[in-house]
Parts: structure tokens; C-alpha cells; sequence
């Protein structure tokens, strides 16, 4: 009797090694991580208030680690330039301001021509229809686009519904710009502009292109100045008794009214104007490229995100949010937007709608450019005319800009770059939870091997209490040996459907 007693205790320790355990993953992660006080947490030998005390500890070094982690965050977020001054006195040479002529052109020499060729209307016969669309000439010369509605006075007037207003414009001032036809360089082309059609030395001319194809006009390149090369330039305008509107910007820039980056002087119907402009530049270093936009709040030329221009510049930026918007408001687009959808082009109604929408007052989010030039007028000095009989103006109307070149620049500069916010990461990981990020790998290997484990295998493990139980059974049905040979083969059988 005792020996039987003894060999049931036998074959019953030998088949309960057959029944795996429950598998303790908690103690596994402890053990696994590299967090400071996370074994501690796993050992059953130590009293609960010990082990509370470490469980303090974790969560006090955890919540110190991600205050230092987002504050490291804020600091990239919201600071990861500074601004510095740099020497930067005869080390560079700088491109010449840009300029832009726009005129109110009050003598309207073509104006009878093209009336009789565009209405049919002879001014001599019928001075009435001859002074009405005199008049809206020479509206349409002074339109731009913060005075639209000068236009009401024609809202209802069939006919101007559906004229071209630029090639009106043109035609007018034929003998004023260029023909398209002329493949010479001139020193201005005609540009298309909010203040109408003007003329301009810009590099974009192919967005302002008044005859129909975005193309570039051909302009003489605007020449770099520097400390050793002259740095004035003299415009001899060919318009005489006529308000000339100035705009300087930078010549890879379009003009753009009440801009920071346009500079705008009124130089009336003087035959001498002398101008003094200070060059400001802001450089930045190679690494401000590695910052992203969003944190950095400034673009290069070839990071564009807009739809209608192939590079970036604030101005092509602003141009195409007025489009959009007058798209959005009135279903057209101003004329002197020679970019983006061709059709639908506003008539006069629909220059009015804009204008009773307000649609100036939409504020357009364009960020500046990395590097960038612009201008400040420190002088302006001008000579009146002599008068409409004076014969001479013709040939002394003269623009003079002289432009001072700086000796010191603003730098854009990176001081807290994408590497040094990693490592900031982790030194405060380090430091509060002695933590790497290849725990953090770990951490993540474990917790894809647990969920493996019970998606997988769950089918498995929910058959071993009934299948293990059936062995028990058998056991004490038949030969101790035989059973425990029986329960031998099912444990292989089950391990190796868990390998599979």
C-alpha cells in the first residue's frame, strides 16, 4: 500500500511537468526594460510598501522626463533660428533694386481711334457717345485694384460687357510699349500689375505678361552692384506729362502695393527726381534649410506649395491668394492677373462684385523668403516741371536712384536644430529613467511578441486544460507507464502545433 502511494506521487509530479504554466508577463517586461526600479516591481520577496515606493518613484521620474522632453519641443517649435548681425563690408556683391513704372497717362492720344475701331463711334459726329467712352478710357488707365468702383457709373452698359480690357490698354499706349514681335532686349517690358499695366526690369515677367502666353520678355539683366562698382541707376522715362509711380523691389520679386517689399514713390510730372535707397539683406546659413518649414516660418525659392507659379516668392504667393479668393467670391478674376485660370476674366459687373465684397480685406498668409533683399528710401529730392509749353522736358525728364550698399547683414542662424532636439529627448530619458531609446525598441519587440503570443496561439492554449485533462484520466484508468507514455506523445503533439 505505501509503495503504491509513493509511485501515484511520482507519476503525478512527472505529469503535472507535462501541463505548461501560465506564462507571467508582467515579470517578463520588468525584467526585460531598462527603466531604473522596474525589476523591482516584478519581485515577490519584497514587501508591497517597497514595492510602492518604486512605483512612486517611476511615475514621479516618468512625468519629469516628458515635462523636459515637451519643453525641449516647445523651444525647436517656436525658436529654432536666431537672428545675428554679420560683417559683411566689400565681401559681396548685391543685385540692383528691381523697378516698376506705372503712369495715370492723362493724354490719350489713340483715344478716338480706338473708340470708332472697338464701338463704331465717330467722336467728331457724335460728341456725346464720344465723351462717354473718352471718359471710361481713361478710367480704365487710372483702374487698379483698390479703386473699382469708379466702374459703376458703366454697370449697365451692354456694351462694355464683353470687351477685352487688356488688348483696350494696349492699343491705347501702342505707341508707348514695345511691340510683342521685337525679340531685342529692352530695359522695361509691359507688365500687368494691381495697378494696371505698367512697365518693369523684373526676372517674373512671364506671370504679368500682357499678351496672352506666359512667357519671359526679354530684359536687359539687371547688373550687381558692389563696393567697388558703381551702384546708381538713371531712368529716362518715355512718357512726358504724365504722374510716374515708382515701385522698387527685389528684381527676382513682381511689385506689389503696400507691400514691406516694395518701396513706392510718387514722383508726380517732375523732370528731375534724385532718390537714396539703403539696401538691407538677410542671409541664412546652410543648416536653415534642414529645419522644417513650419518651425523655420521662412521658404527658398524652390520650396513652393502654390498652384499657379512653379517657385516661391511672397509676391507670387499674395497674387495667387487674390485670385483664389476673387475666384471664391465672384467666380472671375481681375484682368491685371495675367496668371492662373484663364477664364472667367471679371467684366465690369464682376469688378464690381469684388469691390462690394471687400476682397482686399482677406489677409493672405505668405511666408518671406530665407534670404531676401529689400529696399528703404532714405532721400527723395525732385525738380518741378517747367510746364506743358516747356519744350525741353522731353529730353531732361530723368529718374536718379542711388543705392547705399550695407556694411553690416542680418544672418538667420540655427541654434536648436532636429539632432540636438533627439538628443535632448534622450539626455532627459536618460537622466530621469536611465532609459535609451533601444528600451524603447525593446519594449516595443516584447509588446509585438505578446500580442503574437495571444492572437496566434489563444485557440492552442484554450485546448490544454481539456486535453491534459484527458491524459490525467488515463492515467488512472490504465498502466501508470502507459499512461505516462500516452501523455508524453500528446505534450510533443501540442508543442510542436505550437511551433508551427
Amino acid at each position: 500500500m505505501a509503495q503504491h502511494i509513493k509511485e501515484r506521487k511520482k507519476f503525478s509530479s512527472r505529469q503535472d511537468a507535462f501541463v505548461p504554466e501560465v506564462h507571467d508577463w508582467w515579470s517578463e517586461f520588468c525584467k526585460e526594460s531598462a527603466i531604473h526600479g522596474m525589476p523591482y516591481l516584478a519581485r515577490k520577496d519584497l514587501h508591497w510598501t517597497e514595492r510602492l515606493f518604486w512605483v512612486a518613484a517611476i511615475v514621479a521620474a516618468t512625468y519629469y522626463a516628458i515635462r523636459s522632453c515637451y519643453s525641449q519641443w516647445e523651444r525647436y517649435r517656436d525658436n529654432p533660428l536666431v537672428y545675428e548681425y554679420e560683417y559683411i563690408y566689400m565681401l559681396r556683391n548685391f543685385s540692383l533694386p528691381g523697378i516698376t513704372l506705372c503712369t495715370l497717362f492723362p493724354k490719350l492720344d489713340h483715344a478716338d481711334d480706338l473708340i470708332f475701331d472697338t464701338w463704331h463711334i465717330n467722336t467728331t459726329l457724335d460728341t456725346a457717345d464720344g465723351n462717354y467712352y473718352r471718359q471710361f478710357l481713361v478710367d480704365l488707365t487710372n483702374l487698379q485694384y483698390n479703386n473699382m468702383q469708379i466702374l459703376e457709373l458703366y454697370e449697365n452698359d451692354t456694351t462694355l460687357a464683353d470687351v477685352d480690357l487688356v488688348k483696350l490698354l494696349l492699343h491705347l499706349h501702342r505707341g508707348v510699349y514695345p511691340n510683342p514681335s521685337d525679340d531685342k532686349e529692352q530695359p522695361f517690358v509691359p507688365i500687368l500689375t494691381e495697378m494696371g499695366l505698367c512697365q518693369t526690369n523684373s526676372r517674373l515677367t512671364r506671370y504679368g505678361n500682357p499678351f496672352g502666353k506666359l512667357v519671359d520678355r526679354k530684359v536687359i539683366p539687371v547688373k550687381n552692384g558692389s563696393f567697388f562698382s558703381p551702384t546708381q541707376i538713371q531712368l529716362k522715362p518715355s512718357f512726358n506729362y504724365t504722374i510716374v509711380q515708382l515701385f522698387m523691389h527685389d528684381v527676382n520679386e513682381m511689385m506689389l502695393p503696400q507691400d514691406r517689399r516694395t518701396v513706392t514713390v510718387n514722383t508726380g510730372v517732375r523732370i528731375f527726381y534724385s532718390i537714396r535707397v539703403k539696401l538691407n539683406t538677410i542671409s541664412a546659413e546652410d543648416e536653415v534649410r534642414n529645419v522644417p518649414i513650419t518651425f523655420r516660418k521662412c521658404r527658398y525659392t524652390t520650396e513652393t506649395n502654390l498652384q499657379y507659379f512653379n517657385v516661391y516668392y511672397p509676391s507670387l504667393c499674395r497674387l495667387e491668394c487674390r485670385i483664389n479668393w476673387a475666384l471664391h467670391l465672384c467666380k472671375c478674376k481681375p484682368y491685371f492677373y495675367a496668371a492662373g485660370p484663364q477664364t472667367p476674366i471679371c467684366n465690369i459687373t464682376g469688378m464690381l462684385c469684388l469691390n462690394r465684397k471687400n476682397w482686399l480685406e482677406k489677409p493672405c498668409d505668405c511666408l518671406p523668403l530665407c534670404k531676401e533683399n529689400s529696399f528703404i528710401v532714405t532721400e527723395d529730392l525732385g525738380q518741378n516741371t517747367g510746364g506743358e509749353d516747356y519744350k525741353g522736358e522731353g529730353y531732361e525728364r530723368v529718374i536718379q536712384i542711388h543705392v547705399e550698399l550695407p556694411k553690416m547683414g542680418m544672418k538667420r542662424r540655427v541654434v536648436f536644430s532636429t539632432d540636438q532636439l533627439i538628443m535632448s529627448f534622450g539626455g532627459a530619458i536618460g537622466l530621469f529613467l536611465g532609459a535609451s531609446f533601444m528600451t524603447i525598441y525593446g519594449l516595443i519587440y516584447l509588446a509585438i511578441y505578446f500580442t503574437i503570443a495571444k492572437c496566434k496561439y489563444r485557440p492552442l492554449f484554450a485546448r490544454q486544460p481539456k486535453m491534459f485533462n484527458t491524459c490525467r484520466r488515463g492515467i488512472s484508468e490504465m498502466n501508470m507507464e502507459m499512461g505516462y507514455k500516452v501523455c508524453k506523445r500528446a505534450k510533443e503533439f501540442h508543442f510542436n502545433s505550437l511551433a508551427k
